[in-house]
């Protein structure tokens, strides 16, 4: 037991980690994006486009979580649940979008569906701030 405690290797701090998720994750979407594209490859055999490109999409996209994981997950966690700031910062990206979309005005191309997935993005930003201040309150270390 104690050789196996010997070849774990001490976590990453967090000075090094949320830099390097921060460089990560723009390259590992773009991956997630072109493999994605794999997918509906004109003038290819759909078994062959969808086999390989659904491969090449898992791959990317379990690729770009870790790198996000990085930045939100502290690795010295018990829990390795993303921390209640993550959760915020996650609902403020979900409550950003239909703002956006207002602002931009592509709400206004198709109001009844954006209208449905405005409250859709609610509910999860509603969900994500409960789940923040239940993860908070469970905190040995109440600090904010």
């Amino acid at each position: 037991m104690e050789e196996n405690q010997e070849l774990e290797s001490e976590p990453l701090p967090r000075w090094v980690t949320i830099p390097l998720g921060l460089l990560l994750a723009p390259f590992t979407f773009i991956c997630v994006l072109g493999s994605f594209t794999l997918l509906f490859l004109p003038n290819v055999n759909p078994a062959i486009s969808l086999s390989i490109g659904g491969i090449f999409f898992a791959g990317s996209l379990w690729v770009f979580f870790l790198s996000v994981r990085l930045i939100f997950v502290n690795p010295k966690s018990k829990s390795k649940f993303i921390s209640p700031n993550g959760l915020r910062a996650i609902a403020l990206v979900f409550l950003l979008i239909p703002i956006i979309s207002l602002a931009l005005g592509t709400f206004w191309e198709k109001p009844l569906i954006h209208s449905i997935m405005t409250i859709a993005y609610i509910a999860v930003v509603l969900r994500l701030w409960s789940m923040a201040k239940d993860r908070q309150d469970k905190m040995p270390n109440k600090s904010m």
